[in-house]
């Protein structure tokens, strides 16, 4: 019988276990590190261990089992073996131990031999339970299969645990059939070693900073994790049972394993011979060797084979000579140029081993650069940092070579080593600035990253003025930058017109991913100037012209697809906003294109914020932690620590609260003082928080003050609606009438010039809260439904839950109840799906107050309490006139789940139709809505 327990269940007789027995599974680790120095924690193994410890208690019993760990070389059979061994030994179990031939680990300590079913009889004579391992099972010698035959038939006739681990590639037939017999007779349970989960994997690696690339590469494999996550030198240590393997080769199969390692990559056996200067049918029959050991594995497309895993490589690597290295390295580039491969095949080896002497080199390691400066700019950084000793200052390609370096060092996050770099070409140019118009543009770039807006419009008007053809890219990539300049500063009426000629010279060039970066930025000109037709027309667009582009073409150019995913968001378009962020940021860790990753990531958080899924924004957050620390960003460092204040605030679990306080604090600060748009919106979003946690006199003081005073100067049309709505709130909370009106009026003629349906929701919320402190109950309820409609609209779920929260206080506060169930349902559906304790317990609340409305009274017959809250939420929502369409909408469901949900509502309540079922819930307009729970 077979177990798989990668997903971390025990196979049969490991609940057979008693407590005690399962206490001991964190003694297996601190046994086996006492008895091997190489020992460590069983990561990801705990059913297994769990199961071992059963299989021992058993023992006592006197019955006895044989198990077979199997899995990849490096899964962790023999740690495994080794840890249940050491316990058996520390609790007077016998343990007889072989091994077979060229085991990587060393024996058990103090373990006795065994051979077979005979001496393990001989043993069980002696003492009351034996222990039988056998590591490495596939070497054992052909003489000695029918002991294990023995050995596993011992094992059912008493008190013996037989342990055996091998490898299934490497199993000869003869052996592999007599395992076969012993399963299929169930004489022999096979457990099969999974891979570690990511999770375990991130437990293994401790704080690596790329544990989950780490992961994915090494496929779960826990040595293959500690080979790569090793890297360099460190890897050959970590490799030690890697070398092991190679103990016993032969000098040619040795050769022939060098040699593909330093080739990296899938290989023909021709090519293979030539790179270990070997004959062809040497080598062959070398690999026929290295396959049967399972070093070497055939790949796609045949003929290639290819090393078992690229860890293997990196050990063999780590450990060869210098001399031998260079020697192969050049072989194979010498080779690869003769058969015309790519320059990219060839660099890999000409950056290892480099000739001064061969000018040709230089420029090989540049040409291969320039092509894989976006899909690898890791990589690239290195081909040009060994190309640069090759060349001298001033000759051809050595300008080239620091301005692409320049660009991998802002690619790979390091803006500080991309600005000196440029700043010392500047320097060294006449007139101090380079002919490169694209180097300028990078050095504005990082100016402005590096929070430098000044210096960064200087930089790009300067090179402007330097072209002399206006129209090329560089042109087009200057303009683009003071789009961004000219929006950072909030002109945008300066943004949209150098972003529409950027985009005009994209066009010409074809270049379609600038193109739809230049449309995107141009879209926000006209939104913010009050022009949202063409702010959408522009959008879908420039979202067509990405989408049109393969990922191959979007590398080039991952700030494009920030600024789409940006715009879409502030018009609303939730849904494609997360779409295209999603998409840069895999190409962004695809590429190792790091600079850019916290930005992206912290617009797709603030767009899932938006559309509820808090629990997703929070773990998108969490990437950026790897990288913001290199950004050198203030402004990307404000705004992520203000999403996740929101993103805390809202979740609210023990803690959440006063470290949203404190970020959102800290937000501020950063932005205190700075005039640039994303300081204003900081500092807004604040204030809001401090509105929220109760103190709605600072939360005015603070908000007028980053918005410039009562007629909110520096903010746009568009930002205005949601600023207004929070006033509204603060002069509700001081039962200030006049400034109340004064903050819906204001919001409301931003619509005049900007009807976008989400920026409507906070209009029509402000004017809600001001017809409630007039004591206008019927139109602060009409108001709110609008909101609910236009928040719906744009998929805002959280903005949603706090307008049916704030109606239904108002109706509660006016005596008003006939609706408040209703809304509280709705409002308990979206805090559970939003993941917010807060709003759950809002409706909590909000549901107290409903209950002590109708304390007192004599309970009506409830013609509902059929119905679950959803189907009763349905219900209501027919009763206002609402179509299944209009029904499926605001709840986010689908519209054929609404009309299976009517079906079954007309069922239980014996009507037929829509006008019967509003007739139901209008004769029970007393009831009250059962009360959930909300996750």
């Amino acid at each position: 019988m077979a177990h798989d327990l990668r997903d971390g269940d025990p196979p049969a007789g490991a609940d057979e276990a008693d407590g005690a027995v399962r206490s001991d599974i964190g003694d297996v680790a601190r046994l086996s590190h006492r008895a091997d120095a190489g020992a460590r924690r069983l990561f990801g193994r705990d059913a297994e261990t769990e199961a071992l410890l059963a299989a021992l208690t058993g023992l006592k019993t006197g019955s006895g089992r044989a198990i077979a760990l199997v899995g990849e070389p490096g899964i962790g059979k023999s740690a495994l073996m080794r840890a249940a061994a050491t316990y058996a030994q520390a609790t007077g179990v016998r343990v007889l131990a072989a091994h077979g031939p060229g085991a990587p680990i060393p024996p058990l300590p103090s373990a006795a031999p065994v051979v077979g079913g005979r001496e393990v009889t001989a043993h069980t004579a002696q003492s009351a339970a034996v222990m039988a391992v056998v590591d490495d099972l596939h070497h054992l010698a052909a003489d000695r299969i029918a002991g294990v035959e023995q050995l596993i038939k011992a094992a059912a006739g008493g008190p013996v645990l037989c342990l055996l681990a091998y490898r299934q590639r490497q199993l000869s037939p003869a052996l592999a059939a007599v395992l076969s017999r012993a399963a299929s007779a169930g004489l022999l349970e096979v457990w099969s070693l999974g891979p570690l989960s990511q999770e375990q994997a991130r437990d293994l690696l401790g704080g690596h900073p790329n544990a989950d690339e780490v992961y994915r590469e090494a496929m779960g494999n826990p040595q293959y994790l500690k080979v790569i996550a090793a890297q360099g030198e460190g890897s050959a240590d970590a490799g030690t049972a890697l070398l092991g393997e190679l103990a016993d080769l032969d000098p040619t199969a040795l050769a022939v394993v060098q040699a593909a390692a330093v080739l990296g990559e899938q290989f023909h056996p021709e090519l293979l011979a030539v790179v270990a200067g070997l004959e062809v049918p040497e080598t062959t029959s070398a690999l026929d060797t290295l396959t049967r050991l399972d070093l070497v594995r055939p790949a796609e497309p045949a003929p290639q084979l290819a090393l078992r895993h690229r860890a293997v490589g990196h050990v063999v690597y780590q450990w060869l000579e210098p001399s031998r290295r260079i020697a192969l390295h050049r072989r194979a580039e010498t080779t690869l140029a003769g058969q015309g491969a790519s320059i990219a095949r060839r660099a890999h080896h000409v950056a290892r081993a480099a000739d001064p002497s061969r000018p040709e080199h230089a420029t090989t390691l540049i040409a291969a650069a320039r092509g894989m400066l976006y899909a690898s700019p890791a990589v690239a950084a290195g081909y040009l940092q060994t190309s640069l000793p090759l060349l001298r200052e001033g000759e051809a390609h050595w300008h080239e070579a620091q301005v692409l370096l320049a660009r991998t060092r802002l690619l790979t996050g390091d803006a500080s080593e991309s600005r000196a770099l440029l700043d010392a070409l500047r320097s060294a140019m006449p007139g101090g600035q380079p002919s490169d118009g694209t180097a300028l543009a990078d050095s504005s770039r990082i100016e402005r990253r590096l929070g430098r807006y000044a210096e960064a419009g200087a930089i790009a008007r300067a090179g402007l003025e330097a072209l002399a053809d206006h129209d090329t890219a560089a042109a087009a990539a200057l303009h683009t930058e003071l789009a961004d300049y000219a929006y950072d500063i909030q002109d945008y009426e300066a943004s949209r017109q150098y972003a529409e000629t950027a985009a005009a010279i994209a066009r010409k060039h074809h270049d379609h991913v600038g193109e739809a970066k230049a449309f995107a930025q141009a879209a926000l000109g006209h939104l913010f100037t009050g022009d949202q037709s063409t702010a959408q027309t522009m959008t879908t667009r420039a979202a067509e012209l990405i989408d049109a582009v393969s990922d191959a073409t979007l590398v080039t150019n991952l700030d494009a697809s920030l600024q789409l995913g940006m715009t879409e968001g502030m018009l609303g378009r939730l849904v494609d906003s997360e779409r295209h962020l999603i998409r840069s940021a895999a190409l962004s860790r695809r590429t190792g294109q790091t600079y850019i990753q916290p930005e992206i990531l912290t617009v797709l958080a603030n767009a899932q914020v938006r559309s509820g899924n808090l629990r997703g924004a929070l773990a998108t957050l969490d990437e950026t932690t790897h990288h913001v620390e290199r950004v050198g960003n203030p402004a990307t460092e404000a705004i992520i620590a203000g999403v996740r204040a929101e993103i805390l605030f809202w979740r609210n679990s023990p803690g959440d609260l006063s470290a949203a306080v404190a970020m959102a604090e800290r937000a501020a600060a950063t932005a205190a003082g700075t005039p640039t748009a994303w300081a204003v919106n900081v500092r807004c979003f604040s204030a809001e928080l401090v509105l929220l946690t109760g103190d709605a006199a600072r939360a005015r003081g603070l908000l007028l003050d980053a918005a410039g005073g009562t007629d909110l100067p520096r903010l746009t049309t568009w930002r205005k609606p949601r600023c207004c709505d929070a006033l509204a709130q603060a002069a509700l909370a001081d039962r200030d009438q006049a400034s109340a009106d004064h903050w819906a009026r204001l919001a409301e003629g931003c619509l005049e010039q900007l009807p976008s349906a989400g920026r409507q929701g906070f209009a029509l919320r402000a004017r809600m809260r001001a017809h409630a402190m007039r004591g206008a109950t019927e139109q602060a309820l009409r108001s709110a439904r609008d909101a609910i409609t236009a928040f719906s609209a744009g998929g805002e779920r959280i903005e949603v839950c706090r307008t049916l929260l704030a109606v239904a206080a108002l109706s509660l506060d006016a005596g008003r109840t006939d609706e408040v169930a209703d809304f509280l349902d709705r409002a308990a559906v979206l805090a559970d799906q939003c993941g917010s304790a807060r709003l759950a317990d809002e409706v909590t609340h909000q549901r107290g107050r409903l209950l002590d409305t109708h304390a007192g009274t004599a309970d009506a017959p409830d013609e509902l309490a059929s119905l679950s809250a959803r189907e009763r939420e349905i219900a209501s929502l027919v009763s206002t006139g609402m179509t299944s369409a209009e029904i499926a909408e605001t709840l986010f469901l689908s519209v054929r789940t609404v009309e299976t949900h009517l079906g079954r509502i007309y069922r239980k309540l014996g009507v037929s139709n829509r006008t019967s079922l509003t007739r139901a819930m209008l004769n029970s307009g007393t009831s009250r809505a059962p009360r959930t729970t909300p996750g």
